[in-house]
């Protein structure tokens, strides 16, 4: 028997990526699992996957207390709107904190006193999340960029439909995405603008994909900027698919008809299950006096279709899993906000758990 202490993490959230993220720790070992919903309804999913796990109800503030004492870490793996709330939880209890969301100003606030005591990891997903990691090192690799384009999508692997696209993650965050401003670095300083704008498109491996800003890409721009000047983030989706959101955005005025908006799209868009990863990123500058562009590829999908988990769940849990599992072995600063810069993205990708979904890699320099 190992005399290597399990580090226990209590889940909130028994949707899709609490359940990945916590099947991810199960599989390598060294983790105490105890993953937490409202009644015992929304824990048989849980119960279907057989996973090595403890299971609680917690509807009441005392009993979501309880379920933590004695714990290392809490992970919010809850729609947004729930997020505060679990920080708060975890400035109380004085634990480790993860979440997969980009920390709004009532999450940073609540979070603030923990982190002089615990390590605080704030949207730990794919995007934010693993995107941060992989700008960050392109950026480390071209220190002269002034110019980056950050291009992110979660695609169906086989689009059926004239938008292209389908139920791949929450309709609440994909609304998000198309009606908030973007932000963006432009001459230096840090802006919001419309979403949905510069278009463009481009071919990888003979298939054509089209990419516009929108909101909440990456966890923090200001940080993540040092000396560019540009910078900005797009979603990646097959050509058409604009033109058609912008018909319902804008023509139709569903912009300003939220729940008209999401009732259409959760009704009328397909669940997809085979899905693919896109994190295609841009940097341009001045090297040896010449004007130099260097790009970085990954493509995220498993090999093999038939897991319960969509490509874009298992990228984003393996992301999380893997910070976990460097902050449970004291590879992480064990207090304070941990920033996504520091993170050595190779070995992440080359972890458990995401080397079987790494389907392309590639780096350019022209």
């Amino acid at each position: 028997m190992s005399d290597t202490p399990t580090f226990k993490i209590t889940i909130f959230g028994a949707g899709p990526i609490g359940l990945a993220l916590a099947g991810a720790l199960v599989s390598v070992g060294g983790f105490d699992i105890c993953i937490v919903d409202q009644t015992d309804e929304l824990l048989d999913p849980a119960r279907d996957l057989k996973l090595p796990v403890t299971l609680c109800v917690a509807t009441t503030p005392d009993r979501r207390e309880s379920v933590l004492a004695g714990r290392d870490l809490v992970v919010a793996a809850v729609p947004d709107h729930a997020v505060a709330g679990i920080a708060a939880l975890a400035a109380e209890m004085g634990v480790h904190y993860l979440d997969f969301s980009r920390a709004t100003p009532t999450v940073l606030g609540a979070l603030q006193p923990l982190a002089s005591k615990r390590a605080v990891l704030n949207g730990c997903g794919a995007s934010p999340g693993l995107v941060d990691a992989l700008t960050a090192d392109l950026i480390r690799s071209f220190p002269q960029a002034t110019d980056l384009v950050i291009r992110f999508g979660a695609l169906p692997r086989f689009p059926a439909n004239r938008l292209g696209y389908g139920r791949i993650w929450n309709i609440d965050g994909l609304m998000d995405e198309y009606l908030l401003p973007s932000t963006a670095i432009r001459a230096g300083r840090e802006v919001t603008l419309p979403s949905l704008e510069e278009y463009e498109r481009f071919t990888i491996d003979g298939v054509n994909y089209e990419a516009f800003m929108t909101s909440g890409g990456i966890g923090d721009l200001g940080r993540m900027s040092g000396s560019l000047q540009n910078m900005t983030f797009k979603t990646i989706r097959y050509p058409g698919h604009l033109d058609y959101m912008r018909l319902l955005i804008d023509d139709l005025d569903l912009r300003n008809r939220r729940y008209a908006l999401k009732g259409l799209l959760a009704n009328g868009l397909p669940i997809i299950d085979d899905d693919v990863v896109l994190v295609f990123i841009t940097a341009r500058g001045e090297e040896n006096h010449q004007r130099v562009e260097r790009s970085t590829l990954k493509r995220l999908a498993p090999a093999l279709q038939g897991n319960k988990f969509n490509a874009l769940t298992r990228v984003a849990a393996g992301y999380a899993a893997y910070l976990l599992t460097l902050l449970s072995q004291g590879a992480l600063p064990d207090h304070g906000f941990i920033d996504h810069r520091q993170i050595a993205i190779e070995p992440a990708l080359k972890s458990a758990y995401l080397s079987s979904l790494l389907s392309v890699e590639s780096n350019s320099d022209t």
